[in-house]
């Protein structure tokens, strides 16, 4: 299964803070899966959903009750568009169900929609881009949708949101005061976030005015490196490509490693995964 989700920014605009970390970390396992794939219909079978998001095997009913409340916030996963004097709603799924009895999923992309997880100019960098399982760690929903948004500003280190959006993005209850802010939403994001983005600060940003009434706030943190693109890590023989010059490379990379593994020890390890497969089932 993909491991990488990506799609255009705009995706962060949509709103999806009322939802539980494991109902998003549900949702972007499936966006991830749907990348590059157009619109056709796709089937997953939810045990390999369940073991993909490292959701406990031993909760069936939560799993299915996980399952069952995506399905129904789907309806309210909406973009909304405004041009030329026309304001669009447009949803991010044709299809979207859930079978309990067989277990599968059946999803569907809109073709309105199409353009943000398909239609990708890698060159624009107009996309976010994040590896899901960095992701699916975070337990807070706020540190998952400012991670998100941290991602989206990896080039320049740099977000900066007004208040009102702040709370509208990440749906902080509007009763919320700067410090229930402080402790209750940006407490638990430095918490989490500051191991994956390195130098991670939030500045808050202040009226000059008298009250110091609070505007919004700065995150600053240091920058990913710039790489060129490989749209093919892997080549036809299982040797990993040369990785490109300048780029920030693990002490481990081997650029002469080639797969070694012979035909039979493949059908070996096959045959041992679809027997776990087949016992997770039963």
């Amino acid at each position: 299964m993909k491991e990488v989700a990506r799609y255009k920014n705009e995706m962060n605009t949509l709103s999806i803070g009322k939802w539980t970390a494991e109902e998003m970390n549900f949702l972007f396992a499936i966006l991830t899966q749907v990348r590059d794939e157009g619109c056709k219909e796709l089937k997953f079978d939810t045990y390999d959903l369940r073991e993909y998001v490292e959701f406990d095997r031993t909760q069936p009913k939560r799993w299915n009750k996980t399952m069952i409340a995506v399905t129904k916030k789907i309806s309210q996963l909406v973009y909304f568009n405004m041009e030329d004097n026309v304001f669009e709603a447009m949803p991010l799924f044709r299809k979207f169900s859930v079978k309990l009895d067989e277990q599968v999923v059946t999803v569907r992309v809109s073709e309105e929609m199409e353009y943000i997880l398909n239609k990708l100019r890698i060159d624009t960098g107009n996309w976010t881009q994040f590896e899901f399982f960095e992701f699916a760690t975070l337990i807070s929903v706020y540190s998952k949708t400012v991670y998100r948004f941290l991602k989206q500003y990896r080039k320049t280190g740099f977000w900066k949101v007004s208040l009102e959006d702040f709370k509208s993005l990440l749906s902080v209850p509007k009763s919320y005061s700067p410090s229930d802010i402080d402790k209750r939403v940006l407490k638990p994001v430095m918490k989490e976030l500051p191991s994956i983005f390195k130098g991670l600060k939030i500045h808050k940003i202040k009226s000059r005015r008298r009250g110091n009434q609070l505007l919004g706030y700065e995150f600053t943190f240091q920058k990913e490196t710039t790489q060129k693109w490989i749209d093919d890590k892997f080549g036809n023989a299982g040797e990993t490509k040369n990785a490109p010059p300048g780029s920030k490379t693990p002490e481990w990379y081997d650029p002469d490693y080639k797969n070694e593994t012979t035909p039979e020890s493949q059908k070996e390890l096959e045959r041992i995964k679809q027997e776990s497969l087949d016992r997770m089932k039963n």
